[in-house]
């Protein structure tokens, strides 16, 4: 699955992008300009990305435009509006596809092109919103909670450590055992959180615990009366706020509600930012493990801000000059010391595993001429860490999930150092040669991270080991993706557009999209022939899954607008990736909205550009099972309204949502709007202020003892206090 170099090019067609004026970014003297070739003077709107530091439409028009909000050019789905753009153009002839023809054919359907919300494929239109009255301490029987709560554990809190598995799950068996301790909102919100997220996939896997349709949704309903209303909101952030926030965008992000999803992220990330999680800790009264979860926290949030950056195309509010968190060390939670001894002394393993981030490689060497060496990224660790660090490379450490996680958060910081230095706004301003430069180390550090990978978490090789299946899956489809929209400004018609282009610089626009092309491809080629959604949702993130195979998709269908340019004598297995991608998203359409609308899109695309490469597609179906009656569409999309979804009762026959007289508190609605109305004048009650020793409130945990764990009931040790949360 290695990057391989294009064949020979025919005449090549011109690209259905931004036709604005391509500038010089920089001034070079003519010998310099003689010698490098016009590369040099030319701007990074020659790529693919066109322009970035413009926005073509009034993205406040409508509620549509709302929705969708504004999107990069890195996301998918401008690239399926550029598609679109090609697809509905009047004249796509190669006459009309170059010089002042083409901007004439552009200018003339100027009206026609079709909006960013009628491209997207996201979910972001729908309304979150439930008809009904929630009764926020409803709790479903005990053993669907503890097939979702285990559900959860499995599938999220591997790629997402946003809670201390140990601690939670003994307030989990405490709580449900003894229903009548107070918990507290947050925690209770917490735990519907965790549910919703669940319930999400059950739906999607038909698991026999799933609920009604909507049952996540009610879940997701009572946290947010729960733990993020506006007395919560306004309050002055702390870890459990902070963990409700960062749940709550990434459920969002799994029902592919990403513009809500990217802006409950920034206020996650805001709030931890307020507590310092991003700075490294070094208060001596909190215990190395606890330090070490709040890192792991940060980290996760980290994670969802730069997916969500990708699929959005809008920068991260990330910086990474602001963070010295150190990154996450490879030991289960279950290993890490228990932490009962004195503050500072119990975290001698954690301190000699604990690594700065910039003692990584978050600099971007040049990459060389010659092949890497497959332990390079880990030997740069090695030789950049402390001695007593330097058995923290990935290779000496037995493989788990903390493993894992830290090699996504190794990858996700070259995220964004890809969206930083090739879609930013201000990277439209650097020559096509700095661009080139920068593409070229980018590709080279994912690279060496590919090679650092340790053997069971290596998704090009095959295993019969299936323990790590779905965290070699992760892996690799975040892999692949990275490499697509590293590769993909070259992916495009640039050599017409540099005059006097050297031919060093042609050889690597021509390869650089051929790697770009590969690496849909290779996703792809992770995927079995046969589609099996349940089977696919089982071992893979899920909550992203879609994202995946649209990029992909685009990618291909892309290479097809240009007759398959950049690799003529592969054109048909293009064709064939791209109509795998069509088929799986068509698998995962019956019960999966975003898919349903992802195939809508891309089902026809396809059909129109295979004939661009002499070929037809017209063996794809042309309808998906149960012909989107599921969503009561028909195979048409549509704004799901509440009043015509179904009533709100689960099958096992515990509550959903409606009316109900032994509600405690007054009757709540919301409208249309989401905006939160109260009946009357009556106000959110107060919850008791006594707790129980599991959930201390944290204005009580400030009265603790010196030298115990000052955290929030997340967080706390298993020790007994009294009412007031002083001295026994």
């Amino acid at each position: 699955m290695r990057p391989r170099r294009a064949d020979e090019v025919k005449e090549p067609s011109h690209e259905p992008c931004d036709t604005q004026s391509i500038a010089s970014s920089r001034t070079v003297t003519d010998r310099e300009s003689s010698a490098a070739g016009g590369e040099t003077r030319v701007s990074a709107r020659a790529g693919s990305t066109g322009s970035m530091d413009t926005v073509d439409q009034d993205l406040n028009r409508s509620a549509a435009t709302r929705a969708t909000g504004f999107l990069g050019k890195n996301s998918e789905v401008v690239w399926m509006r550029r598609l679109s753009r090609l697809a509905a153009s009047a004249s796509t002839s190669d006459d009309s596809e170059s010089g002042s023809g083409r901007q004439e054919s552009m200018d003339n359907t100027k009206d026609s092109v079709p909006r960013v919300s009628d491209s997207t494929y996201h979910c972001d239109d729908l309304s979150i919103v439930v008809a009904d009255q929630v009764d926020i301490f409803e709790l479903p029987p005990k053993h669907v909670a503890d097939a979702l709560f285990q559900a959860y554990l499995e599938t999220v809190q591997p790629a997402f450590p946003i809670l201390r598995k140990s601690t939670f799950l003994n307030q989990y068996n405490i709580f449900l055992n003894s229903p009548a301790v107070d918990t507290g909102s947050n925690w209770r919100a917490i735990l519907n959180l965790v549910f919703a997220i669940a319930a999400k996939y059950f739906h999607l896997v038909q698991a026999e615990s799933r609920g009604d349709e909507r049952d996540h949704l009610i879940y997701f309903t009572r946290a947010r009366m729960l733990g993020f209303n506006g007395d919560s909101i306004l309050a002055h952030p702390e870890l459990q706020q902070v963990q409700i926030a960062g749940l709550m965008a990434f459920y969002l992000t799994a029902i592919d509600q990403i513009n809500r999803a990217w802006a409950i992220s920034g206020i996650a990330i805001r709030q931890a930012a307020t507590l310092g999680l991003n700075l490294r800790n070094e208060d001596k009264k909190i215990l190395s493990p606890s330090k070490e979860i709040r890192y792991r926290v940060w980290w996760a949030l980290c994670s969802t801000e730069r997916m969500l950056g990708v699929m959005t195309g809008r920068r991260s509010s990330v910086l990474e000059a602001d963070c010295s968190t150190p990154l996450p060390v490879p030991i289960d939670e279950e290993s890490l010391p228990k932490g009962h001894g004195q503050p500072g002394d119990d975290g001698s393993v954690l301190k000699d595993l604990t690594l700065h981030p910039s003692q990584g490689s978050r600099e971007f060497d040049p990459p060389s001429t010659t092949s890497a060496s497959p332990s390079k990224y880990s030997d740069d660790v090695v030789e950049k860490s402390p001695p007593s660090s330097q058995h923290r490379s990935s290779g000496s450490v037995a493989p788990n999930d903390a493993l894992f996680f830290l090699c996504h958060t190794k990858l996700s910081i070259v995220t964004t150092a890809v969206l930083s230095q090739l879609y930013s706004a201000s990277a439209s301003n650097r020559s096509w040669a700095d661009t080139q430069d920068s593409i070229a180390k980018l590709d080279a550090e994912v690279e060496r991270w590919r090679q650092s990978l340790p053997h069971p978490f290596d998704f090009t090789k095959k295993q019969r080991e299936q323990r790590f299946i779905r965290q070699r899956i992760s892996l690799g489809f975040f892999y692949y993706s990275t490499k697509t929209i590293i590769n993909r400004p070259c992916l495009c018609m640039v050599d017409r557009r540099i005059p006097h282009e050297s031919g060093k610089a042609k050889d690597f626009n021509r390869v650089a999209a051929a790697r770009c092309v590969h690496a849909a491809r290779d996703l792809m080629e992770m995927l079995p022939n046969e589609p099996n959604a349940i089977g696919l949702y089982r071992v893979s993130p899920w909550w992203c899954l879609v994202h995946h195979l649209v990029q992909a998709a685009t990618v291909l269908m892309t290479e097809l607008s240009f007759r398959a340019h950049h690799m003529p004598n592969e054109a048909d297995e293009i064709l064939e990736a791209a109509k795998k991608a069509v088929y799986w998203l068509r698998s995962m359409a019956e019960d999966n909205m975003a898919a349903f609308r992802a195939w809508r899109l891309c089902n026809p695309l396809l059909r129109k550009l295979a004939l661009k490469v002499g070929r037809d597609a017209t063996d794809l179906p042309d309808n998906v099972p149960g012909d989107g009656a599921k969503f009561g569409l028909s195979n048409a999309a549509q704004s799901v309204s509440p009043s015509n979804l179904p009533a709100q009762v689960g099958p096992q026959g515990y509550y959903a949502g409606g009316p109900s007289d032994e509600l405690p508190l007054p009757l709540e609605m919301y409208s249309t709007y989401d905006e939160f109305l109260t009946g009357g004048t009556a106000s959110m009650p107060s919850f008791p202020r006594q707790y129980s020793s599991m959930f201390p409130s944290t204005t009580q945990m400030d009265g603790m003892i010196s030298g115990q764990d000052n955290v929030d009931g997340l967080f706390a040790e298993q020790e007994q206090w009294d009412v007031d949360g002083l001295d026994p």
